[in-house]
């Protein structure tokens, strides 16, 4: 078996610009209407387009049964902004649906970005139910959560162009986040047991 992310760096750069034109358009009209430089809570959905030949390497092939998908990793499905949620989940349906389309059977997806609100404010909720829409998307595709053994907080590195930076300042409990965490010997255990109890057990769902 052999593993290949789904979608391209030049998708990446296509989300990012595509993303960063919607909230400049929803804060010019906050500010247009209420003098406040404070992004719109109404933010329109932005709408991502199909993929191009050049936002994936992969085409319907027989090989394709031996290689195991990646979804993007700078998505944030489990983000407390609901707008930078549905964009990632969004995303993977979409990546999701091609691979499905392309013979892939296997598909890794990023567990959630474990936070201290996490369980409390409905953003864990959101990513269980984004992998719901994630497994109708592709009916005969096997998702694998890829998380951590442990929930050690030095791990969480996020990459260039992530998604979780573009979350509403007033919808982040910065001062929760800014706590020093321990360690969790049980805390992704909990994290997946919730998934998979919200997913219903699904024969199609597995940890990675």
């Amino acid at each position: 078996m052999v593993s290949s992310p789904i979608t391209t760096p030049h998708f990446h750069s296509r989300v990012l610009a595509l993303l960063s034109s919607s909230l400049s358009e929803s804060e010019a009209l906050s500010n247009n209407a209420t003098g406040s430089s404070s992004r719109s809570l109404n933010s329109q959905p932005l709408v991502i387009p199909p993929l191009s030949p050049v936002d994936t390497s992969l085409t319907p092939d027989e090989s394709m049964s031996q290689t195991i998908g990646v979804s993007s990793t700078w998505t944030d499905l489990c983000s407390p902004d609901p707008f930078i949620a549905a964009v990632s989940e969004d995303i993977l349906k979409l990546e999701i649906a091609y691979a499905a389309f392309c013979g892939i059977t296997y598909v890794l997806v990023p567990g959630p970005r474990l936070r201290r609100s996490s369980m409390h404010d409905g953003s864990l909720a959101r990513y269980a139910r984004a992998i719901i829409e994630a497994l109708n998307a592709g009916p005969f595709i096997q998702l694998q959560i890829w998380m951590p053994m442990i929930d050690h907080p030095g791990n969480t590195v996020q990459q260039i162009g992530d998604l979780a930076p573009f979350a509403r300042p007033d919808l982040v409990d910065d001062e929760a986040e800014a706590q020093p965490r321990k360690l969790d010997l049980i805390g992704t255990w909990a994290v997946w047991d919730f998934i998979r109890s919200v997913c219903k057990y699904h024969t199609r769902l597995c940890v990675g």
